[in-house]
């Protein structure tokens, strides 16, 4: 796995690039795994090989000279050669990892593949060189995964000719991840959850989550929301619900780790996905394999994982179209089956199922099937 972003290696708690980790570990079951993780800009030294959370890792002290930085690929790769022997690279994201796995590829000749996670609204296609880049790593792979349908016929349009499939972000069970043992639901409430980073401003749909609430909250005085997820606007909307004068019907709790986030998912009666735009939502694979309902928006990737049986989709961008979604959710979460979401949910996001996936795509290709 070349993995584009990752967590500082002596981090207690990993949390960037948890589906690197979680996906490794999976596909230990079928293969020998390692992640490399060149563009680290915490590493001590130069270059590390150590088992970091159950996974060989290689690291990557990112340098800011271009040329030392491709000298140093190559010194890593040699060895990575020699001490692990990969039969293929897995990249992840066409723009900064695969562009780094398909150069390694044709000096090593080792065959490479790519998982698209980027949105297409964040991937700069419009920009001409970053188009011919981007077209040039799909080029060179053998096969580019995207993580939902939504993804795969966006990126089949702007790249024809170029080899796309689906294969959808693999989610451990949360029934198998111990619960914190903390009440988060508050009786006598309908408790109802967001889980979504505060890393963009506007991405997430907050601006319209909130004031969706303040319009509920005039109606009914029996709902909280439960916001989780840290980062740099989290005060930012803080602010915007005191303004609102919502806060007796929201509760936020910042970063938390997967247990604390299980741990409030499963309380929950219904969860939101609010984005105005996604690559997928794994937010959303987990609500449903708790067996949780959806109001998602129209993001692209959140509302194309979805079923009718799982999820009340609504436009995004749009206050009132959310609101009106909550409050037909207000009315009918006791009516869809949790037994229905889940097993839908299992059959399509578990991670085992995933890991054959991509089991059968890397044997056709180091075989040469493909």
């Amino acid at each position: 796995m070349l993995v584009s972003w990752y967590s500082p290696k002596n981090a207690d708690v990993v949390r960037a690039g948890v589906f690197h980790l979680e996906q490794s570990v999976a596909l230990q079951k079928y293969c020998n795994v390692a992640i490399y993780y060149p563009f680290d800009t915490d590493l001590h030294e130069g270059f590390s090989d150590a088992e970091e959370w159950g996974v060989r890792t290689f690291r990557r002290k990112v340098d800011s000279s271009r040329l030392k930085k491709y000298l140093h690929y190559i010194r890593d790769f040699r060895e990575i050669k020699k001490r692990f022997s990969p039969d293929l690279i897995h990249a992840h994201v066409a723009m900064q990892g695969g562009r780094v796995a398909v150069w390694l590829g044709r000096l090593f000749h080792v065959p490479v593949i790519v998982t698209e996670h980027t949105p297409v609204e964040w991937s700069g296609i419009e920009r001409k060189k970053d188009y011919r880049i981007t077209g040039n790593v799909y080029g060179s792979s053998r096969m580019n995964v995207c993580v939902s349908e939504d993804s795969k016929e966006r990126l089949s349009a702007a790249f024809p000719g170029k080899k796309f499939t689906v294969i959808y972000n693999g989610i451990v069970d949360p029934d198998e991840t111990p619960d914190s043992g903390v009440p988060y639901r508050e009786d006598g409430k309908v408790n109802f959850c967001i889980i979504a980073a505060f890393y963009d401003k506007d991405v997430k749909g907050y601006q319209h989550l909130l004031p969706a609430v303040k319009i509920l909250s005039e109606q009914r005085q029996d709902i909280l929301l439960h916001i989780v997820g840290g980062g740099e606007y989290l005060d930012y909307y803080k602010k915007m619900a005191e303004d609102l004068h919502i806060l007796p019907y929201v509760r936020f709790y910042g970063q938390r780790n997967r247990e604390e986030v299980y741990g409030i998912l499963k309380q929950m009666d219904f969860s939101i996905s609010a984005s105005l735009f996604e690559c997928s939502g794994v937010s959303v694979q987990e609500a449903m394999l708790l067996g949780k309902p959806l109001v998602v928006t129209t993001s692209g990737g959140a509302d194309s994982l979805v079923t009718e049986d799982t999820a009340i989709v609504v436009k995004n961008g749009s206050t009132e179209a959310l609101a009106a979604g909550l409050m037909e959710m207000l009315r009918r979460f006791p009516d869809f089956s949790e037994e229905k979401i889940r097993n839908y949910a299992y059959e399509s996001f578990e991670i085992d199922k995933t890991s054959r996936k991509y089991m059968e795509l890397y044997e056709k290709i180091v075989l040469k099937k493909e």
